[in-house]
């Protein structure tokens, strides 16, 4: 087969590989390369130009003897590299960071760079143009978000052998850390008081489970026991396609009594194992978009201050270390891969911070 994968190089890339007769000097020669535009049809496409060379001069331009003038190989541009990611790399993402990628691609880095060819994007013109997003009054951690898949792009294309070398990239932007203020109990209490019935379970988890909002959507009864207080989380759905959770491993979250009654009112509806347990109203897994909206009716209802729903998993957490629960623990409930993301949420509210600081007032007899 002269059109095929290779699996000894990463990423599988597809190549060309066929064998020919140099009618100069009568020479068997090997052709062996990736193809340019890594999918199947345009490998062959490729083949197929390279074969009609061959039939109409008798051999390559570009493996021409010594001395005869060769013109140089095309440059990968930007846009090519793109186009190469989606065919590789991207396959291996998660869909929520390929998503993420992409929408930056198409809004800043194609506009800016998609002609460019790869060793023009070096470190003054990644650095000229984070200068021009900071004008732009995006912040550090936009900006960084904008630049990575830039980096991502470019070092695949170096990986999968069409670049000679990773541009030597500026350093990204330092974020400064952020404190969580998580929303209030009164306020949960509140917004679950006003969501719709169908709703309430979904907005209980994410407060009182800690679940991300994919795993809300990709929670079925199947991994809810009632009788031993568990829930298992194996998977989340993120733009409809079901895929493992974030940290990639799987993890059990004990049941709070809340957190139970809306799991014992929903289950006395017929369902499958397999049925989603926060459904929308139609009975399937909610949407992104959705989801956040069933969200924001309810905090319209409840006249209460806006907060995100990844706010309700910034509550969890945070209540959990006000329980006294210790940093490894909550790691495992909220399914952090890293304990330092974990610890960003560990700080008590500044109330707790007054009354930790009235020692001092006391004074001694």
């Amino acid at each position: 087969m002269t059109v095929r994968r290779d699996p000894r190089r990463p990423g599988r890339p597809w190549i060309i590989d066929f064998t020919y007769k140099d009618t100069r000097t009568g020479e068997k020669k090997r052709y062996f390369r990736n193809a340019l535009l890594q999918t199947a049809d345009g490998a062959r496409k490729e083949e197929r130009r390279l074969l009609a060379t061959i039939a109409e001069k008798g051999y390559l331009p570009d493996q021409a003897p010594e001395g005869e003038h060769t013109p140089p190989k095309p440059e990968m541009t930007f846009c090519e590299a793109v186009e190469l990611y989606k065919t590789t790399l991207a396959q291996k993402l998660k869909p929520s960071t390929h998503i993420g990628y992409m929408k930056n691609v198409d809004a800043y880095l194609l506009p800016r760079f998609g002609s460019w060819p790869l060793s023009k994007i070096d470190r003054a013109a990644v650095t000229a143009f984070d200068l021009e997003l900071a004008r732009e009054e995006l912040s550090a951690s936009t900006r960084n978000n904008i630049v990575i898949p830039l980096r991502t792009i470019i070092g695949n294309a170096v990986e999968l052998g069409h670049h000679d070398k990773k541009p030597d990239f500026p350093k990204l932007n330092r974020v400064k850390s952020k404190v969580y203020e998580p929303p209030s109990p009164e306020l949960i209490d509140a917004v679950v008081a006003a969501a719709d019935p169908h709703v309430r379970v979904a907005i209980g988890l994410a407060a009182y489970a800690g679940l991300r909002a994919g795993e809300v959507r990709g929670l079925r009864w199947l991994d809810v026991n009632l009788d031993s207080d568990m829930l298992m989380i194996r998977q989340t759905i993120t733009h409809g396609q079901v895929v493992a959770p974030k940290s990639g491993h799987e993890r059990g979250i004990p049941i709070a009594p809340v957190l139970k009654e809306l799991l014992v009112e929903a289950s006395k509806k017929p369902h499958k194992p397999t049925d989603p347990v926060a459904p929308s109203r139609k009975g399937t897994p909610w949407t992104e978009s959705g989801l956040r909206g069933a969200f924001r009716r309810a905090l319209d209802r409840a006249q209460v201050p806006a907060t995100r729903l990844h706010g309700l998993r910034h509550f969890f957490i945070t209540e959990c270390f006000k329980g006294g629960a210790s940093a490894p623990t909550v790691q495992q409930l909220a399914g952090h891969l890293h304990l330092s993301v974990t610890q960003r949420y560990a700080h008590t509210n500044e109330n707790l911070k007054k009354e930790a600081v009235k020692v001092f007032t006391r004074r001694r007899t």
